[in-house]
């Protein structure tokens, strides 16, 4: 028993019709790959998680914005869905570039002003002399104490 529709309403169209096993069948568009533009997205989510390890966040992140460029490419032309996706793993892609980018320069400030150039100049002079390296270890180690007050210590043997 079916009830008329309320005042100011429309009634009802007919429904679908019943396919072949008496189911209803519904037209729906297959939906548009988004492969690309998820991996974007999680390698984006990678590359600035690990840019701090300057390999990860360049790996991680040269491939995000590489990814996100195609898919947003498709994504445009409507080939492909996700363009939000691919949008978003482009910039944390950058992001992530711009971190190890970041890092890189503080770190090599620190190793500079350390005197880490002078250790390794010290390493290559030694000529393998196991006496003359150890010696410029401990010339660096005594330059990190002096410098920034942290006392650099061989590992303790475990027994």
């Amino acid at each position: 028993m079916s009830y008329p529709p309320p005042p100011g309403y429309p009634a009802p169209g007919p429904g679908p019709y019943p396919g072949p096993g008496g189911q209803p069948e519904y037209w729906q568009e297959s939906p548009k790959r988004k492969g690309m533009a998820i991996a974007a997205l999680v390698l984006g989510i990678l590359g600035v998680l690990t840019f701090w390890t300057i390999a990860g966040g360049i790996l991680f992140g040269l491939i995000a914005v590489i990814l996100g460029v195609v898919a947003l490419v498709k994504a445009n032309r409507g080939t492909a869905g996700g363009g939000i996706m691919a949008v978003i793993g482009l910039i944390l892609g950058v992001l992530a570039i711009v971190g190890v980018i970041v890092v890189a320069i503080i770190g090599w400030g620190i190793w500079s002003d350390s005197g880490g150039r002078d250790f390794v100049d010290c390493v290559s002079n030694a000529n393998g002399d196991q006496t003359a390296v150890s010696q410029c270890e401990d010339e660096f180690n005594q330059r990190i104490e002096d410098q920034y007050g942290v006392t650099i210590a061989p590992p303790e043997p475990t027994n």
